[in-house]
């Protein structure tokens, strides 16, 4: 396997524990939250630093839900990984 190792992943500083303010984030389904294959497909194909967390939020129905982001430091990884993560359903 070819693996280019990154200076962030080395210090162990790429993947984030919390969502900083300045990242730019998108919620993922439920159904095609898929852990370890999406953070996996990040950690090969982006550079960045990058977070997954857990935050509550107002569902169609008005009901809280607890919802899963993916946040990037870097808005071009944010658009990559939309358009070319295979674990994403796209309609």
């Amino acid at each position: 396997m070819d693996f280019d190792l990154k200076p962030l992943d080395v210090l162990g500083k790429r993947k984030v524990d919390f969502m900083p303010i300045h990242f730019v984030k998108t919620k993922l389904n439920l159904t095609e939250f898929i852990d370890d294959a999406i953070i996996d497909w990040i950690e090969t194909k982006l550079d960045g630093r990058f977070s997954i967390s857990y935050e509550p939020t107002v569902d169609s129905n008005g009901r809280m839900i607890t919802a899963t982001f993916v946040g990037f430091e870097n808005q071009k990884e944010l658009t990559y990984f939309l358009l070319a993560c295979p674990y994403l359903r796209r309609n």
